[in-house]
């Protein structure tokens, strides 16, 4: 007696695909290629079959109407005829999504589900016993630079196994430091990578609040399981949306800080120089301030016009070209001649 194989026709393993590849191509890319068809394929049959269904119950619909029209008519010739052409287009379309349902291909991992899932964790590489005693300036000092790379992490896959192989990551100090990265980059005004660095702070906070839920355990043994819900596209959305929402609270708490730094400035005498840093003003006595020429610059600068002392102050040279052209040539020359003497103008300096 022969045997049927016929059933395992629509089962698809991605090995199957290495029979039509050329000896040229990589096999890997290949199998990527074909995968990527595959899933192509799969989306526009699912797109046709909702558009037969929804077809499909909208004809439905009109047939029970009809139905009851049919039963009050007393011409019921054109209603018979209109019944039949939509029963027509229903069995027709039904005809189609068998044909669909017959031709779906199932892969191994959509053939299969999970009766138990554990994970097994390397035990070659152990947690530093010593973490737990361990202050926060320590534990930034010997794990810094692991913490920034993780810091430049953009992929989920590259964020769980980095953590695989660090550990000492998943640690309250780690969402410490990130979570200060975060605010430090929004107060400096770079938001796109404040976001990128708070799905790395969620990462590790899920994943801590999710071991200390279990209450012991190796931290690792949560990594795949929670890696592995990020697969659902729901679930994805979700860390997406969070990232979005708890981004805002950085952004909202950045501003405060800033407000309260101006204010510490301000109380302080302080201000931020070009380069970053912070200096102190420090009042300078008249015989202090003259200029190369013995004028007092502050004497100098409010007795000039309008437009220039407003080009001297926001050190703008275009305003301060146009204010002078805009000038008579006699009265230009005096004020310049003044601001070089007073040492608000270096003309050697611009020159260079």
């Amino acid at each position: 007696m022969s045997l049927n194989y016929s059933k395992w026709d629509n089962i698809v393993c991605s090995s199957d695909d290495d029979e039509d590849c050329h000896p040229n191509i990589d096999k890997k890319l290949w199998r990527r290629l074909m995968k990527e068809k595959r899933e192509r394929k799969t989306a526009e049959e699912l797109h046709r079959k909702g558009e037969l269904e929804k077809e499909n119950a909208a004809d439905q619909k009109k047939l029970s109407g009809l139905q009851e029209k049919l039963k009050e008519a007393e011409d019921k010739t054109s209603i018979n005829k209109e019944i039949s052409s939509i029963e027509a287009a229903v069995k027709k379309r039904d005809r189609e999504l068998l044909a669909i349902e017959r031709r779906k291909k199932y892969t191994p991992e959509e053939m299969c589900h999970v009766v138990d899932e554990r994970t097994i964790v390397n035990s070659s590489k152990k947690i530093d016993t010593d973490l737990s005693k361990m202050d926060y300036e320590e534990y930034i000092k010997k794990f810094e630079k692991k913490l920034e790379t993780y810091s430049k992490l953009r992929t989920t896959n590259l964020s769980q196994g980095f953590l695989i192989k660090n550990p000492e990551l998943l640690h309250d100090h780690c969402s410490g430091y990130l979570l200060l990265k975060c605010l430090e980059l929004e107060m400096n005004g770079d938001s796109a990578t404040m976001k990128d660095v708070v799905k790395q702070y969620l990462i590790v906070q899920y994943v801590l609040d999710f071991h200390k839920s279990m209450g012991k355990g190796d931290p690792r043994d949560v990594l795949n399981p929670f890696f592995s819900k990020l697969e659902d596209s729901e679930k994805m959305q979700g860390l997406k949306d969070e990232v979005e929402s708890f981004a805002e609270k950085i952004k909202a708490r950045a501003k405060v800080k800033l407000e309260e730094q101006a204010k510490e400035r301000e109380e302080k005498k302080t201000f931020v120089g070009e380069d970053g840093k912070e200096y102190e003003y420090v009042e300078l006595t008249k015989e202090e301030r003259l200029g190369p020429g013995g004028l007092d610059p502050l004497e100098v600068l409010e007795t000039l016009p309008k437009s220039l002392k407003d080009a001297f102050t926001s050190k703008d040279i275009e305003a301060l070209q146009k204010a002078i052209k805009e000038l008579p040539v006699e009265e230009a020359k005096y004020h310049m001649d003044r601001c070089t003497k007073s040492g608000l103008w270096n003309p050697a300096g611009d020159e260079e």
